[in-house]
């Protein structure tokens, strides 16, 4: 019986691992297109042609505001804190946060699915900078 035990325990845990290995999968590719998003802003913003600013300031403000709003919600996943490299990130133009309270509630099924979120979410923010054309 404990064999059975043990051995479901074992299957549990590595369903449990790949479920965080994917969602730190999906961690990496949801800040490497914050990153470019990030800076394809800082080039949309130092555009000053007066045409530009006048048709895209309001846009620029609220894609700026979305940015923020989604560093926010941005949640590590445990186990996975030391692998985040964060040489290739820019902090300078924004105030990047890792929420680590919430993630010891949460399940690895849990975390793939807010990691899955963070980056629809990011991808519709980088497509709304992309249709922006200098």
């Amino acid at each position: 019986m404990l064999g059975i035990i043990a051995l479901s325990s074992a299957c549990g845990d590595k369903q449990m691992n790949k479920d965080l290995q994917q969602a730190f999968e999906l961690h990496k590719e949801a800040i490497k297109i914050r990153q470019m998003a990030q800076d394809q802003m800082a080039k949309l913003q130092a555009n000053k042609d007066s045409l530009f600013v006048e048709t895209y300031t309001k846009d620029l403000q609220s894609i700026s505001s979305s940015l923020e709003a989604w560093d926010e919600q941005l949640v590590e996943v445990p186990g996975f804190e030391e692998e985040h490299d964060h040489s290739d990130h820019d902090h300078s133009d924004h105030d990047h946060h890792h929420h680590h309270d919430e993630q010891q509630e949460l399940t690895p099924k849990q975390h793939l699915e807010v990691q899955q979120h963070l980056l629809e979410e990011i991808q519709a923010i980088a497509e709304k900078v992309n249709n922006i054309k200098e």
